[in-house]
């Protein structure tokens, strides 16, 4: 609240809440040169830390929760974060790296290449020639983070807890999800893994490759790897100047991502506009910085491709399925009432143009939709969702007139044509057959042999019903308690009316003997129903315990 006060954003709060119109209100135009609202957000998480400048880049790409002029200022984020000092950063790189920069480097720029939330990167060569960039973590970062993480933890307890919406999302579950994310980002040995392992997955993809890594040189804190000299993919002006084909590059684009996601499994969480470079030729796609990376089990990736290819071919049935699929909250949802829901609200999808579908707000819909309905879909799918929608924004820039979802059914296509051609397809459709085989030479044997035993008077069918066992002694029990409780009744009448005809004859002959005869009969009742009472409790208690 203190930095938001001080970068004059408190008043925000107070009159989009009076006049409820919070975009009047961020497109304001200010005087005398001072920062506009949307500078003054992106201003302020710079200066609320590495956590809020990571919220503000996955913010920065989802146009379809907040306004353009806020979208782009906080695209600045991604790669514009003010540095910190080199002799900071040499300190932390020769107590990593064990010896003196001069040592380990021939050469080193000690201005930063780029600088971002958690890191900044600087330009070297190794005395072997090579050229390489050095990652160094930005000092104190992580006891910074974790504090971040345990506030914003806390405000998700209480909104789920004590408001509306925690009823509807889990939002403890996303900040849970946001802090294993920045926990595998802030250590860089597990980034070269997954730079290694996403390298392998791009070597059968054509002009799209990542980085070596340069283990040798390489920690918890610093990273080394090849240096990627190239241009952004959102600098359009400069692909121009090289002569890009920017089509190309769009579709290459899409097909990679869509592979990483639905066939790998393993994919690029975070591919906003400063960690996908084109090299200067202009034909070579490199992704960086994977210290985000979604990881998909198989059968989450088959649901994923039923969707898309139901959005492709604007099948609002198979889309619907698939979400339902999805549910983790098994909601019992009146199929026919979610259908025509859903069908109403990808109606201004399913009737454009395929190549005028906006993939991100078609994934953020149907999460609204599911929520509504009490379903609860996998961390996975807002994961994907970020990931998609990130591309979305890069490749209206690139060229819009390219369609995700085409080139995703394209992809798709691909990959069920080289599947059936597959060696293991072939093997397992073999299996099937000599299994089916088997299957149709054992249904005659097993026909003679039933009709033999019909004939021979040898033929039973024997029908079980389930845990008959338990009810029989369910039954018992009861009738058992309910002979106890007539019992107990009998009793009690029996010696009502005893106890009333002494009273009524020692009333009569004045006899103080059946007085007291009377007494003693009240007293014996009185003992013998308590005894059948408990009696009774215990066999509750006893048959009870004895349940198994």
């Amino acid at each position: 609240m203190s930095v938001l006060g001080r970068n004059g954003l408190g008043f925000i709060f107070v009159k989009t809440a009076i006049t409820r119109n919070p975009q009047k209100q961020l497109n304001q135009q200010t005087k005398d040169g001072t920062p506009s609202i949307p500078e003054r957000i992106r201003i302020s998480c710079e200066q609320l830390g590495p956590t809020f400048v990571k919220l503000g880049q996955i913010l920065s790409t989802r146009t379809d929760i907040i306004p353009a002029s806020v979208s782009r200022e906080l695209q600045k984020l991604q790669d514009h974060v003010s540095p910190f000092s080199f002799d900071l950063a040499r300190e932390l790189i020769e107590t990593e790296l064990q010896d003196t920069i001069e040592n380990i480097f021939l050469d080193f720029d000690k201005k930063p290449a780029a600088s971002a939330s958690v890191s900044q990167v600087y330009s070297a060569r190794l005395h072997s020639g090579d050229h390489v960039a050095v990652k160094v973590q930005r000092p104190g970062v992580l006891s910074l983070i974790e504090t971040d993480l345990a506030i914003l933890q806390k405000l998700a307890r209480f909104v789920d807890k004590h408001t509306k919406y925690g009823k509807l999302y889990d939002f403890e579950g996303m900040v849970n999800e946001l802090k294993r994310v920045m926990q595998q980002e802030m250590d860089f040995v597990h980034e070269g893994e997954n730079i290694d392992r996403f390298r392998t997955n791009l070597s059968g993809q054509q002009r799209v490759s990542a980085p070596k890594v340069r283990w040798i040189y390489t920690t918890s804190k610093i990273l080394t790897m090849d240096y990627v000299d190239g241009i952004k993919i959102s600098d359009i002006a400069s692909l121009n100047a090289v002569g890009a084909n920017k089509p190309q590059i769009a579709r290459d684009f899409i097909d990679s991502m869509i592979h990483q996601i639905l066939i790998d499994g393993f994919f690029h969480a975070d591919p906003h506009p400063g960690n996908v470079m084109i090299t200067h030729s202009g034909t070579q796609i490199e992704f960086i910085d994977l210290g985000m990376a979604g990881q998909l089990g198989g059968r989450f990736r088959e649901q994923l491709s039923d969707m898309i290819l139901g959005l492709a071919t604007q099948n609002v049935r198979k889309v619907g399925q698939t979400i339902m699929d999805m549910d983790l909250a098994n909601a019992n949802v009146n199929q026919r009432q979610f259908y025509k829901t859903l069908g109403g609200l990808l109606d201004e999808y399913l009737y454009k143009p395929v190549g005028g579908v906006n993939v991100a707000q078609v994934f953020y819909s149907v999460f609204m939709l599911a929520s509504e309905y009490k379903m609860k879909v996998p961390a996975e799918f807002t994961l994907v969702a970020k990931a998609l929608g990130t591309m979305q924004g890069i490749i209206e820039d690139l060229d819009p007139k390219t369609s995700i979802l085409d080139v995703a059914r394209d992809t798709l296509a691909k990959l069920e044509t080289s599947t059936l051609r597959s060696k293991r397809f072939k093997d397992g459709l073999h299996s099937g057959v000599t299994d089916l085989v088997d299957l149709a030479k054992s249904v005659p044997a097993f026909f003679l042999n039933l009709m033999r035993k019909s004939e021979e008077n040898d033929f039973a069918v024997e029908m079980r019903v389930k845990d008959l066992d338990k009810l029989e002694q369910s039954m018992e029990r009861m009738v058992n308690r309910i002979s106890f409780t007539i019992i107990l009744l009998a009793v009690c009448i029996v010696m009502a009316g005893v106890i009333i005809a002494i009273g009524y004859q020692a009333g009569a002959l004045e006899s103080p003997m059946l007085y007291e005869l009377s007494l003693f009969a009240l007293r014996a009742g009185l003992i013998i129903a308590v005894l059948i009472i408990l009696g009774l409790l215990f066999n509750i208690i006893y048959t009870n315990v004895k349940k198994p």
